[in-house]
């Protein structure tokens, strides 16, 4: 077989595994032929060789046809590679060079987020937390856009986990607050920290979701009130921390990242 041949049934075979994986339930064999444009025959040799690979399954009763166990494998083997880290950090780094303020990344664990990445302004007055160090979720902007972004029934848990203890005089101290405040970050699909974890230190944050759909960190612009205004913040970082979590989320094989409304 010539190697432009070769090339042709190759892309006609991955178009056909994108194609399952788009339908909500197993496909026929005429509804692939017709949805891929390829011929009855083609397209019933490359389902043949694809379920002979372990990419395809075929119903020994219906006869249709959904994705086989080898594309969970190959998927759990491309995340894995991924590091998370590693896959944000230009993003971060484009961050901190425009903002010149301090970059973190952070996860959620239990009621509390932790910071696993971080690039500091080069101001002398700068926010002082270190990776690995804990903050309560609900009082952080990189918490909240996690939270908002979690599954419902994980989010119901947190929240009754969560012992609300106000930071300073803006914290959110109530799960009906929280709960509106999410409500808020899912619409915007960014979060806002306005001195809740400490007086005059502002903060702007993004989820990065995952495959799944849901959040699995944050990364926020962090800074002191007496550089720049909250406004500043909502109008100049708010964008590029947004697009910035949307293409890592996208790196991370989520088809539908957060939005981006700020006036929503």
């Amino acid at each position: 077989m010539p190697d432009r041949q070769k090339a042709k049934t190759l892309t006609n075979g991955l178009n056909l595994l994108i194609l399952l994986s788009r339908q909500e339930a197993a496909a026929s064999l005429d509804e692939l032929t017709k949805l891929s444009g390829l011929s009855k025959t083609v397209c019933f040799r490359l389902l043949a060789t694809l379920k002979e690979l372990n990419f395809v399954e075929q119903d020994a009763q219906t006869k249709r046809y959904r994705l086989g166990a080898q594309n969970i494998s190959i998927g759990a083997s491309a995340l894995n590679s991924l590091s998370l880290r590693n896959v944000a950090m230009p993003f971060m780094e484009q961050l901190r060079s425009l903002s010149d303020e301090t970059v973190n990344m952070a996860v959620l664990e239990g009621t509390d987020i932790v910071f696993v990445a971080r690039l500091e302004a080069s101001h002398i007055i700068n926010t002082r937390h270190r990776i690995g160090e804990r903050l309560p979720a609900h009082c952080t902007c990189q918490g909240k856009a996690i939270m908002a972004f979690s599954p419902p029934e994980t989010l119901e848990r947190l929240l009754d986990q969560i012992k609300f203890r106000a930071a300073t005089v803006h914290t959110i101290t109530t799960p009906q607050a929280i709960k509106k405040e999410l409500a808020l970050i899912r619409r915007r699909g960014i979060a806002l920290n306005a001195q809740e974890l400490e007086k005059g230190l502002c903060a702007v944050a993004a989820p990065i979701l995952d495959y799944t759909g849901y959040a699995v960190a944050s990364l926020n612009i962090a800074f002191p009130l007496l550089r720049h205004s909250q406004q500043e913040a909502t109008h100049d970082f708010a964008p590029a921390v947004a697009k910035a979590c949307q293409e890592i989320s996208r790196m991370l094989g989520c088809t539908q990242p957060a939005p981006f409304n700020p006036s929503a």
